[in-house]
Order: structure tokens, then sequence, then C-alpha cells
């Protein structure tokens, strides 16, 4: 594990303000080819004794681009400054140069790297530091909140997730990747444009192979185990993902787990509507109430 500084030209103004308040680190999680991916501790410079509470924040950038510690969202930060909260936040393999599945699987393999190793890890170079991996916040942004959401549907750790927070995801993807087929939808002319990368009959031909739940939350919330509690908002002026598919899908969620608590919102703005947005936002003040009725969770909880 290394020091790293945080670009601030990747990150928004409130996010800026905030970033002085935190120590950085990077780390490989795994090696591809001799290549590392890289996760990334962001720890509060002062932390409260006794294990530290994890939020885990899944990068967006419809799998094509996008980096593990850039466009960190300001509440992240105040969340974790207000908690003593560990920030974790991992690199996963991107379209073109590599299948949609495979980031999945680093995903997996992330997830077994911070049951088996992150502590010791993190341990090396900060002695004092000691991470409370059960009491764990799991969110992202687009394409990463499809993988929060999946990281729950499918299993992905043992870990108890606390609460998840997924911020405008794909949630039905087989309606996604149809797209181009109903060109008066929200989101069709910018999945238009992002598809020339790799075309759709390439993709869709290539997912035809796969277990659907492996990559559509629609589907794999038939089979889920036991699922935390969601917070989950889209934005219904979203030019890139169509709200109405997360809406059809926290629809059949209420279907088969009325069990599991839920907090739905829809908002203005555009597809990241949230990036600059703070604790004090007013909209946002409900929502985090509801995440922080479950994280982090008391000690003795």
């Amino acid at each position: 594990m290394e020091p790293y500084t945080i670009d601030p030209a990747h990150q928004h103004e409130n996010s800026i303000k905030l970033l002085g308040r935190f120590d950085a680190y990077r780390t490989a999680y795994k090696y591809v080819n001799s290549q590392p991916i890289h996760a990334f501790f962001i720890i509060p410079k002062q932390l409260p004794p006794g294990p530290r509470p994890l939020l885990v924040r899944f990068h967006g950038g419809g799998w094509t681009e996008g980096e593990a510690e850039a466009s960190l969202r300001p509440f992240f930060l105040e969340l974790a400054l207000k908690h003593g909260a560990v920030i974790l936040t991992p690199d996963y393999r991107l379209r073109p140069e590599h299948e949609l599945t495979e980031g999945i699987e680093d995903i997996r393999s992330f997830w077994k790297w911070v049951e088996q190793d992150a502590q010791q890890v993190l341990r090396k170079s900060l002695p004092d530091l000691e991470l409370d991996v059960a009491n764990l916040l799991v969110g992202g942004e687009s394409a990463g909140g499809h993988h929060a959401m999946q990281t729950a549907l499918l299993s992905m750790t043992t870990l108890p997730i606390k609460v998840l927070f997924v911020q405008y995801p794909v949630l039905d993807m087989a309606s996604f990747l149809r797209l181009e087929d109903d060109p008066d939808e929200p989101g069709a002319e910018a999945f238009a444009s992002s598809s020339a990368k790799v075309p759709y009959s390439v993709v869709e031909d290539h997912l035809a192979a796969l277990e659907p739940a492996w990559i559509d939350p629609m589907t794999s919330l038939e089979t889920a185990g036991k699922l935390p509690p969601i917070l989950l908002y889209h934005s219904k002026g979203d030019e890139s993902i169509p709200w109405t598919h997360t809406e059809r899908w926290a629809t059949k969620l209420r279907e088969l787990r009325p069990d599991v608590p839920l907090y739905l919102t829809f908002q203005t703005g555009d597809h990241v509507f949230d990036k600059n947005h703070t604790m004090e936002t007013p909209w946002l003040k409900e929502p985090l109430e509801f995440v922080q009725k479950y994280w982090p969770a008391k000690q003795d909880a």
C-alpha cells in the first residue's frame, strides 16, 4: 500500500473543499496478466478510537470509463467524516478493452480481498487502524450502482451489508440493451452513442450465452438471498438511463420482497444530478436519515 494524492481536477467543487481532511492510499487487490487492479482507501485524518465502519463505493462511467477515486460525491465524504468511516473504492476492468463480465469478476475478486486481505494490508501501513468490515455500507452511481446492487443480489460477499446506497443504476439490463430499438425512450440517444464502441449485436450475442442473473438485476432479484435495506434514487430527467427502469425494478422488489426496507425517490436534473450535492442539500436529508438508521450500526447491534 502506498500513499496516493487524489487529483482535484477529477473532483467537483464541494468535494475539493473536503479532500484536505482525508489521507488516501492505493493498493492492488488483484493482478491480471501482471497488471495491477487497484483499490483506494480514503481515510479521515481525524478518527475516534475503535474499529471504523466501512463505506464501499463503486464508480460509474457506463462500464467504459471512470476511475475509482474520481468524482467522489461530497455527501459520501461528509458521511465518512461524520461517522469516522473509511471509504474503500476499487477500479475494475472496462469495455471495450475487456468484457463486461470481466469487470463483474473483478468485483467478486474485490470482495474476496476485502474479506481475506484488506485488514492485513492496511495494518502494515497503519497499524493502529482497524476496520469494522461487518459495519458496511455499499454504494455506487450509474454503472457502479449496478455493481453495488449485484453485490447484494448475487451474494458476492459474506459480510453483512447494513444498507445499499444506489444512485441512478442500470437495473433492467435487458431493456437497457434494447434502447436502440425504441429511439423515443429516454436514454436511447446516449445508448446509441456509447454502443458505437461495441456494436449492440456483439453485446447481445455475448450476453445470450450467460446466465441472465449474472448480468441483470431484474433477473437476479428473483433468486436473491437476504437483502439489506436499500436507498434507491434516480432523476426523471436522466438522459442516459431511463428512470422507468428503476421504477419497474422497485415494483418487482416490493412484489417479491415486501420485507426489504426501500426508500425510493425520483428527482430532477441530468444523469449525475447529485455530483456536487452535500448532506445539507434539501432533497437528500430524508434519504440520508434512512441510510443512517441502519449504518453505521452501533457496536453492540
